[in-house]
């Protein structure tokens, strides 16, 4: 593994333990009403975000790759975009949380913040990704979480302070630190822009647009595969059903990610370095080993999950309703499936254009919202569980498909070269 890999995975090491207490401590402590709404609220901050910003973060990588001579021409050109983004985008929360959610007036001030900071972060790690500086990069997401995590304590049990309020209010002391530490650990020379010029260029937003709406469009489909079952859930049954299954399939989804992103990072790399050295044969190869990586891994997570599902449900999650095999079952089978296919699309990404995986996640959204629309409201929570399930196998078994149609065709070019 290389050298930056290790360092990346040691600094998301303390943001993976602290988001793990987190969701512990907020709905045992803050009850599954508290958490349902913070739920819904983040998730609605996360597609605003994910659809404004994130074509920018993408073509900042592809941009600021390479170096040259406009290249604070070109960083000012996204500081301008990352401001028009962040507007846009704090405006529709605002708009979300005021007329739909009725939020207090502390609450949607904390969570329009939260998504306006939000773009500022993500600018400046992506700086920090261009110019490799795995350590800043562990320093500031450890940072952030840590500070967000003392915060939330401190209101929690010190102010007595419970309400969705209390977490946006950590998260934006968070980013808040962690934006203020970025002055004092700054490397020089990594860009340096007058915040007074305006440098908008039509054409380069344009070209920017172009290189990343696919990629931005797929990861706006997964959250919304992702979160719809929530909103579905609050509707028809409350906050608290809401708050509960969150919480569950919040746990589980960062147990099974966190447990991967070793494989995932040291094979990516693995993958691509040979990729680029022409052994394609060979790049089928790691990836088979790094599935059979990822499921022993993922039965020693289904034992050690099944050994203490009691006592994690009732005592340290405080959700014994969710404590059904209907429920947990179908999320960790999901879970595991849909890391499952973003490990094999790594490959596959290196075969086709990501517009066809792009079509993939679109019509697996498109079927779970329609199964959670027309089934949950009969059949009640155990729909969302298994909605999950069948929508993680569909794309899984879309991936597949590629997969084997991309290896043939590749063997069939390496034997006429």
């Amino acid at each position: 593994m290389k050298r930056e890999a290790i360092i990346y995975l040691a600094g998301r090491f303390l943001p993976a333990v602290l988001s793990l207490a987190f969701i512990i401590l907020a709905i045992r402590y803050l009850g599954p009403v508290v958490y349902g709404r913070y739920s819904l609220l983040f998730y609605s901050a996360l597609i605003a975000i994910t659809f404004t910003f994130h074509w920018v973060q993408v073509s900042m990588l592809k941009f600021l790759g390479h170096p040259s001579r406009e290249f604070n021409v070109v960083v000012g050109r996204f500081y301008d975009l990352t401001v028009i983004s962040a507007l846009i985008s704090t405006a529709i929360v605002f708009l979300v949380s005021f007329f739909y959610f009725h939020s207090s007036p502390s609450e949607w001030i904390l969570v329009c913040i939260f998504t306006f900071l939000t773009h500022f972060y993500l600018f400046h790690m992506a700086i920090l990704q261009v110019h490799h500086r795995s350590v800043r990069t562990a320093i500031i997401e450890g940072s952030d979480q840590a500070i967000m995590m003392a915060v939330f304590l401190a209101g929690m049990f010190f102010a007595g302070w419970k309400s969705p309020s209390l977490i946006f209010g950590a998260l934006v002391l968070g980013l808040a630190g962690v934006l203020a530490l970025r002055f004092f650990i700054r490397a020089k020379g990594l860009f340096s822009i007058n915040k007074a010029r305006f440098y908008w260029d039509s054409r380069f937003f344009g070209k920017a647009v172009a290189f990343g709406y696919s990629v931005m469009l797929w990861l706006l489909f997964s959250h919304i595969l992702m979160a719809f079952d929530r909103f579905v859930l609050m509707v028809h049954f409350g906050y608290e059903n809401a708050g509960s299954y969150s919480a569950l399939k919040d746990l589980i989804s960062k147990v099974v990610i966190f447990s991967s992103l070793p494989i995932y990072i040291s094979y990516k790399a693995k993958v691509l370095d040979l990729w680029h050295t022409n052994q394609k044969a060979g790049a089928w190869g790691e990836i088979k080993e790094a599935l059979n990586f990822q499921l022993l891994i993922y039965i020693l997570i289904f034992i050690v999950f099944m050994v203490i599902k009691s006592k994690l449900f009732d005592s340290w999650l405080g959700i014994p309703e969710m404590n059904s095999w209907k429920i947990y079952l179908p999320l960790l089978f999901s879970a595991y499936l849909w890391q499952m296919a973003l490990l094999l699309q790594r490959y596959v990404k290196l075969l086709y254009r990501i517009n066809l995986m792009l079509t993939g996640i679109v019509l697996i959204a498109i079927f779970n919202v329609v199964v959670n629309l027309t089934l949950l409201p009969v059949y009640g929570i155990m729909v969302s569980s298994l909605a999950m399930l069948a929508s993680s196998a569909l794309y899984l078994g879309f991936i597949v498909v590629l997969s084997i149609t991309g290896r043939r065709k590749l063997t069939v070019e390496l034997k006429s070269k």
